[in-house]
């Protein structure tokens, strides 16, 4: 009775050594790339950061191209929580203007590295179709999220119209993104106002 009840406490304390595990690797991942570039990471990098060996990256994660897609995963769902967060501390007023704020800011460290990060994994989505998936959800939510604000906000712009904008937005925000690394500060203003101003434009 007693070997059965070890068993089971076993069995149960199994899932979450594997996602301490797989914290580490990920945690490791993401520290080569930053050191090394993705593409220069290998899986003895990743291990020796991790401070494990090879074979338990594989047996807890799989090869490089699975921990690519978990990191993708783990970063995809960082993502949706941001965006989540962000939306709740929009004010009840100019809300889409406080949005384009909000967005194309210069950060701190942390938030150029994450770009790194997001980067390294967007490169990687014309080769890896998990990768993509993850990409245009990512995308689909925000153009989701921002037409409806704009909608709300702007009476007098159609679903349609509201819809473009947002992808307008989009694609100035992944630019200011990769902007971010250079320190190129004065570019990513001046996005902010083309922002601003191509909302004052269309909602004439």
């Amino acid at each position: 009775m007693l070997i059965q009840i070890v068993k089971k406490v076993e069995i149960m304390a199994r899932p979450s050594m594997a996602v301490q595990r797989k914290k580490q690797i990920l945690d490791a991942f993401e520290h080569c790339i930053l050191t090394l570039g993705l593409q220069a990471t290998s899986l003895e990098n990743i291990a020796e950061q991790a401070n494990m060996k090879r074979t338990i990256l594989r047996h807890y994660i799989g090869n490089k191209d699975d921990i690519i897609c978990a990191l993708s995963e783990r970063w995809k769902l960082i993502y949706e929580q941001q965006w989540q967060s962000l939306i709740s501390w929009l004010p009840n007023t100019n809300r889409t203007s406080a949005l384009i704020d909000m967005l194309f800011t210069v950060g701190s460290e942390e938030h150029v590295n994450n770009t790194i990060i997001g980067e390294a994994i967007f490169g990687e989505a014309k080769r890896l179709a998990v990768l993509k998936e993850h990409q245009e959800q990512i995308m689909n939510t925000f153009i989701e999220q921002v037409s409806t604000i704009i909608s709300e906000e702007y009476a007098i712009i159609d679903d349609e119209k509201a819809s473009l904008i947002a992808y307008s937005l989009y694609a100035s925000y992944l630019l200011s993104l990769s902007l971010l690394p250079l320190k190129m500060g004065d570019a990513i203003h001046k996005l902010k106002q083309s922002a601003h101003l191509l909302l004052v434009n269309l909602t004439k």
